[in-house]
């Protein structure tokens, strides 16, 4: 009987987990085939955008902690597709919330945001991304780029996989492949990474 007793707390337990997941995050999803354009506008916030399922888009949300989930409400997210070029618009107050974007793995890339944090990971395609302020880091294949533009204005610049650090006022790198990918990052405070992607 304990046993038994133990078994339901457990399931009971599973299921208010389960609840507060479902209340805690959001989703949007969207299908969306490999080999198109997704164009980013998102407001501040915390954005992770990686690599998911070949035929569709997943937009994902939810509060940094129970004690901000009023502040979901005050959040718009809008997500658009029209053949092959999709369009993904966050407003409103996102600073508490996290946001995870996934998409085809070979999706060229066009992000504007003013400040935050942006991890961008697993995607090849072209990428065009423009921030005002905060941290960006993205994954990059040397071996799949034609060429690499990227510069903060005040911040530091690390770009391993090329074999590049700097830091200070207006740094910048330019790098020539062999790869048919070209990538174009502009910061203008902050740190700005190209990590080896995974």
């Amino acid at each position: 009987m304990k046993r038994l007793l133990t078994g339901l707390a457990a399931l009971v337990a599973l299921g208010a987990l389960v609840s507060g997941q479902a209340a805690n995050d959001t989703s949007i999803e969207r299908p969306f085939a490999e080999g198109g354009a997704v164009r980013l506008v998102l407001s501040s916030g915390d954005y992770t955008l990686r690599a998911g399922a070949g035929d569709r888009l997943v937009v994902r949300w939810g509060a940094h902690d129970e004690a901000r989930l009023e502040d979901l409400k005050e959040l718009s997210v809008d997500v658009h597709v029209s053949g092959t070029i999709a369009t993904i618009l966050t407003d409103g107050s996102a600073k508490h919330a996290h946001f995870t974007i996934e998409m085809p793995a070979r999706t060229d890339l066009r992000l504007r945001m003013r400040a935050g944090e942006v991890r961008i990971d697993g995607i090849e395609g072209h990428k065009d991304v423009r921030m005002t302020a905060g941290d960006l880091t993205i994954g990059v294949r040397p071996a799949s780029m034609a060429r690499a533009h990227a510069s903060v204005t005040f911040g530091d610049l690390q770009a391993r996989p090329l074999g590049i650090s700097k830091s200070g006022i207006k740094r910048s790198l330019d790098w020539t492949g062999a790869g048919r990918y070209a990538l174009d990052a502009r910061l203008g405070a902050g740190e700005l990474t190209l990590a080896h992607q995974r």
